[in-house]
């Protein structure tokens, strides 16, 4: 049984009514959207969350239907919020699209706000959908901006006792977080978390709770927008969820996972199904996967002999948001770079004295060595020059040797005035 739930039906304002809602799958993973962009819509069966077909489970939907997303403008202090369990408040529908694999919702925020939920497949991995979030400023004034989302983790094969993962990196947007899956997410309600606020957690648990986060994306002209990206998603196992989120780009995240494997295993290595609640586009670093990153190198002219150092590209590449290092990835170059201009394992971009002069934009790979299929190209750009050709100059006469030379000069006058 459910350890917490909200009372269902208690609202502020007029819910929506039941209109068009959609199940949409990619072959991996099925997603309930409903009409104001929430997930587990329950006039579409069977109601989903989030659903790995590999085995039919669902992380949300065991428990109470409890996801939900919220919306606040700072300046004027409102507020509203959706979801399933909590009802809805200030959120009024504008329309609702759905295809096999794709859904659209746009609602009226209180009249402050459009906001825009486009659920897609991800490009970069199967194990996530995407959602694009566009909030308007659709008022005469300047906005700010408040987002919450929230769910709570119910995990096969121990739902209602699962291990929570939550990781805030550095975003600029995110500003509070916490285990509480079961809040409303209204930007403006406070919140107190399950077990912990704003700390990031590695395998909390095991218990029933989920995550919660709440960002601020500033001042909102008339007419202007933000936009930023939730991920949702599954794999087999946490190695394979953590592989997705590096592709995916993740700069916040949670995981639910169990904390059992099937069949009495004690094992938590997130199998069968580990699942995914992820942000990009808030404004951080990439916390999962390899970020290579484009470089410039200062002119260098090149060596009469040897090798000099024109730059370590890897000074700026990250890993799983730690600084890149020839000890967690492997580098090796793209395509044939010019004879005298070669890339060591540890990242020195170094130019020999047979390099010929020129402008050259020149193309390495990083590979993590812990997972080798995350992988990520960067350019580095260098100018190389021929050295400077000194031109001979004119040894000076030693002082002491012509004063030796003019003494005997003088002593040759001397004989020849004494004869």
């Amino acid at each position: 049984m459910k350890l917490r739930t909200y009372l269902a039906g208690v609202l502020i304002g007029v819910p929506i009514a039941a209109m068009a809602q959609a199940n949409i799958e990619n072959g991996t993973l099925r997603i309930g959207v409903r009409a104001d962009g929430a997930l587990m819509a329950s006039e579409v069966s069977p109601v989903t969350g989030i659903t790995y077909l590999a085995n039919g489970q669902d992380g949300l939907t065991p428990g109470c239907l409890c996801e939900a997303w919220g919306i606040a403008d700072a300046v004027t202090s409102t507020s509203g919020y959706t979801g399933s369990n909590v009802g809805t408040s200030g959120i009024t529908q504008e329309s609702f699209t759905s295809t096999a694999t794709t859904a659209t919702s746009v609602v009226d925020a209180f009249g402050i706000f459009r906001v825009t939920h486009a659920y897609a497949p991800s490009a970069a991995t199967n194990n996530i959908y995407e959602v694009k979030v566009t909030i308007e400023n659709i008022s005469t004034a300047s906005a700010e901006a408040l987002y919450g989302r929230a769910m709570d983790w119910d995990v096969y094969p121990t739902q209602f006792n699962e291990y929570t993962t939550i990781q805030r990196g550095n975003s600029t947007a995110l500003v509070f977080s916490s285990d509480n899956g079961f809040h409303n997410a209204d930007p403006l309600a406070s919140d107190s978390g399950y077990l912990f606020v704003n700390q990031d957690v590695v395998d909390s648990g095991p218990d029933d709770h989920g995550a919660h986060f709440r960002f601020n994306f500033g001042t909102v002209a008339p007419g202007a927008k933000v936009e930023f990206v939730i991920g949702y998603g599954v794999a087999g196992s946490q190695v394979d969820a953590l592989a997705a989120l590096g592709s995916f780009g993740a700069q916040a995240y949670s995981l639910g996972k169990p904390s059992l494997n099937e069949a009495g295993d004690p094992s938590t290595d997130g199998t069968p199904n580990t699942f995914i609640f992820a942000f990009k586009g808030i404004g951080g670093t990439q916390l999962i996967g390899v970020d290579a990153v484009d470089d410039a190198a200062p002119a260098v002219s090149r060596p009469s002999s040897g090798t000099i150092t024109a730059i370590n590209v890897l000074s700026n590449d990250t890993v799983d948001a730690a600084p890149a290092t020839n000890s967690n990835v492997i580098l090796n170059p793209v395509g044939a770079w010019p004879a005298g201009i070669t890339i060591s394992p540890s990242g020195d971009v170094l130019v020999a004295s047979s390099a010929a002069p020129g402008a050259y934009t020149l193309a390495y790979e990083i590979c993590s060595t812990a997972q080798a299929t995350q992988c990520d190209t960067a350019n580095v750009t260098l100018n190389v020059t021929a050295p400077a050709v000194v031109a001979p100059q004119a040894v000076p006469v030693d002082a002491p040797l012509a004063l030796a030379g003019l003494g005997l000069l003088m002593l040759g006058f001397a004989r020849k005035k004494i004869k």
